[in-house]
Protein backbone atom coordinates (compact mmCIF):
# COMPACT_ATOMS: atom_id res chain seq x y z
CA UNK A 1 0.00 0.00 0.00
CA UNK A 2 1.58 3.76 -0.62
CA UNK A 3 2.50 6.15 1.61
CA UNK A 4 -1.03 7.87 2.86
CA UNK A 5 -0.61 11.88 1.86
CA UNK A 6 -3.10 12.68 4.05
CA UNK A 7 -5.55 11.52 7.05
CA UNK A 8 -9.49 11.94 7.31
CA UNK A 9 -10.48 11.50 10.84
CA UNK A 10 -14.30 12.38 11.54
CA UNK A 11 -17.84 10.93 12.15
CA UNK A 12 -20.90 12.49 10.01
CA UNK A 13 -24.41 11.44 10.45
CA UNK A 14 -26.50 12.54 6.98
CA UNK A 15 -29.90 11.57 6.18
CA UNK A 16 -31.05 11.19 2.44
CA UNK A 17 -35.12 11.11 3.29
CA UNK A 18 -35.74 9.03 5.80
CA UNK A 19 -32.61 7.20 5.78
CA UNK A 20 -29.73 8.18 8.30
CA UNK A 21 -26.28 6.94 7.24
CA UNK A 22 -22.89 6.98 9.40
CA UNK A 23 -19.92 7.50 8.01
CA UNK A 24 -16.62 7.40 10.38
CA UNK A 25 -13.04 8.08 8.78
CA UNK A 26 -9.66 6.96 10.23
CA UNK A 27 -6.49 7.32 8.82
CA UNK A 28 -7.13 6.27 5.25
CA UNK A 29 -10.00 4.13 6.16
CA UNK A 30 -13.90 5.11 5.68
CA UNK A 31 -16.80 3.06 6.47
CA UNK A 32 -20.28 3.90 5.82
CA UNK A 33 -22.95 2.20 7.55
CA UNK A 34 -26.85 2.21 6.99
CA UNK A 35 -29.50 0.93 8.94
CA UNK A 36 -30.95 -2.24 6.86
CA UNK A 37 -30.73 -2.95 3.15
CA UNK A 38 -33.63 -0.89 2.13
CA UNK A 39 -32.58 1.92 3.29
CA UNK A 40 -28.85 1.17 1.57
CA UNK A 41 -31.19 0.66 -2.01
CA UNK A 42 -33.28 4.10 -1.48
CA UNK A 43 -29.95 5.88 -0.74
CA UNK A 44 -27.88 4.73 -3.58
CA UNK A 45 -31.45 5.05 -5.79
CA UNK A 46 -31.63 8.97 -4.48
CA UNK A 47 -27.79 9.44 -4.30
CA UNK A 48 -26.15 8.28 -7.91
CA UNK A 49 -27.84 9.29 -10.84
CA UNK A 50 -29.74 7.15 -13.17
CA UNK A 51 -28.41 4.12 -15.32
CA UNK A 52 -28.24 4.78 -18.75
CA UNK A 53 -26.50 1.44 -19.57
CA UNK A 54 -26.71 -1.64 -19.08
CA UNK A 55 -27.74 -1.87 -15.60
CA UNK A 56 -25.79 -4.92 -13.48
CA UNK A 57 -23.34 -4.77 -16.33
CA UNK A 58 -22.79 -1.29 -15.85
CA UNK A 59 -23.16 -0.99 -11.99
CA UNK A 60 -19.97 -3.38 -12.07
CA UNK A 61 -17.86 -1.66 -14.39
CA UNK A 62 -18.31 1.69 -12.19
CA UNK A 63 -17.95 -0.44 -9.07
CA UNK A 64 -14.36 -1.54 -10.60
CA UNK A 65 -13.49 1.87 -11.36
CA UNK A 66 -14.30 3.58 -8.14
CA UNK A 67 -11.75 0.47 -6.52
CA UNK A 68 -8.80 1.47 -9.03
CA UNK A 69 -9.30 5.13 -7.81
CA UNK A 70 -9.70 4.71 -4.58
CA UNK A 71 -6.56 2.09 -4.38
CA UNK A 72 -4.83 4.58 -6.17
CA UNK A 73 -5.41 7.12 -3.62
CA UNK A 74 -4.79 4.68 -0.80
CA UNK A 75 -8.30 5.05 0.96
CA UNK A 76 -10.70 2.19 1.65
CA UNK A 77 -13.78 2.40 1.62
CA UNK A 78 -16.17 -0.26 4.11
CA UNK A 79 -19.73 0.12 2.94
CA UNK A 80 -21.88 -1.72 5.52
CA UNK A 81 -25.60 -2.47 6.38
CA UNK A 82 -26.49 -3.02 9.91
CA UNK A 83 -22.97 -3.18 10.51
CA UNK A 84 -22.03 -5.71 8.66
CA UNK A 85 -19.69 -5.48 5.60
CA UNK A 86 -21.47 -5.08 2.11
CA UNK A 87 -18.98 -4.13 -0.01
CA UNK A 88 -15.14 -3.09 0.39
CA UNK A 89 -13.31 -0.94 -1.88
CA UNK A 90 -9.90 -0.30 -2.21
CA UNK A 91 -8.43 -3.68 -0.82
CA UNK A 92 -7.50 -5.15 -3.93
CA UNK A 93 -7.77 -5.07 -7.59
CA UNK A 94 -11.67 -5.79 -7.69
CA UNK A 95 -14.35 -4.72 -4.95
CA UNK A 96 -14.74 -7.42 -2.26
CA UNK A 97 -18.86 -8.54 -2.18
CA UNK A 98 -19.69 -10.31 0.53
CA UNK A 99 -21.99 -13.19 0.65
CA UNK A 100 -24.08 -10.62 3.40
CA UNK A 101 -24.48 -8.76 0.06
CA UNK A 102 -26.11 -11.56 -1.93
CA UNK A 103 -28.39 -12.54 0.49
CA UNK A 104 -29.68 -9.24 1.69
CA UNK A 105 -30.12 -8.49 -2.31
CA UNK A 106 -31.83 -11.50 -2.60
CA UNK A 107 -34.09 -10.99 0.40
CA UNK A 108 -35.14 -7.61 -0.90
CA UNK A 109 -36.60 -9.29 -3.92
CA UNK A 110 -38.83 -10.89 -1.58
CA UNK A 111 -40.12 -8.00 -0.29
CA UNK A 112 -40.87 -6.13 -2.94
CA UNK A 113 -44.48 -6.31 -4.00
Amino acid sequence: MMTFPFEISGKLVFTVLQDQVLVVAEKNFVIANFKDHAAFERVLKNVLPPSKGSGILESLEKAKELNQKLGKLGVVLDLRVNNYTYVEFGTGPTPRITANAVFGKVGSWFRKS
